[in-house]
């Protein structure tokens, strides 16, 4: 189930998150286009340090029916250090295993086909996210912009706070803090994205 709100906004620029694998009907009416697009989320340490971080491999659709999806590439993740990344992908992550996170949406196809160029409809959805082999369900307040190339701009209306606990990460978020030395490492993490899906050819 979701709320909207249809109001025209001038097309939204920046902001930062995520939607997982691919569409299970119905053909790529979008397609994520990853130059375009960016997921950061920021962590935080030794009680008042504050970290961003980003995934630099994202791929994703919309279908003809509204289902959204993007997949994550974990091992692509950057924090600026290059031994923090290997600790993020090895330790905490564990990509070997765990390579991929996602998010799926149920979304209105018709309604996102019929949005006027420069139109806006925020919503919340009931998002499915899957991160280390763990889902869990979700409210998530997406605004999605109408181009007038037809492509649409999904941002998050407001940041998604993430708990690594919820996960089974919480074990190796604590590993990783014995390795570096640290007092303490917040479990919760704020994500925040700009999605940009190009209509499809």
């Amino acid at each position: 189930m979701f709320t909207i709100t249809r109001r025209r906004f001038p097309i939204i620029s920046s902001f930062v998150f995520i939607l997982l694998t691919s569409s299970q009907s119905g053909f790529a009416a979008w397609t994520l286009n990853q130059d375009d697009s960016a997921l950061y989320y920021i962590t935080s340490k030794a009680a008042a340090v504050s970290e961003l971080n980003s995934f630099t491999e994202l791929s994703g659709s919309i279908n003809d029916a509204g289902n959204g999806t993007l997949a994550i590439s974990l091992s692509s993740v950057d924090t600026a250090v290059d031994i923090r990344n290997e600790r993020m992908r090895d330790i905490v992550f564990q990509v070997a295993n765990y390579p991929i996170a996602s998010i799926s949406v149920q979304a209105n196809g018709a309604m996102l086909a019929g949005m006027s160029a420069g139109e806006t409809v925020q919503a919340t959805f009931d998002a499915v996210i899957e991160l280390h082999g763990i889902q869990q369900n979700m409210p998530v307040e997406l605004a999605v912009n109408k181009q007038e190339s037809g492509g649409l701009l999904v941002v998050l209306a407001k940041p998604l706070i993430i708990n690594a606990a919820s996960f089974g990460l919480a074990e190796s978020v604590e590993q990783l803090r014995e390795i570096a030395g640290l007092p303490s490492i917040n479990n919760n993490v704020v994500v925040d994205f700009t999605l940009q899906f190009d209509a499809a050819d």
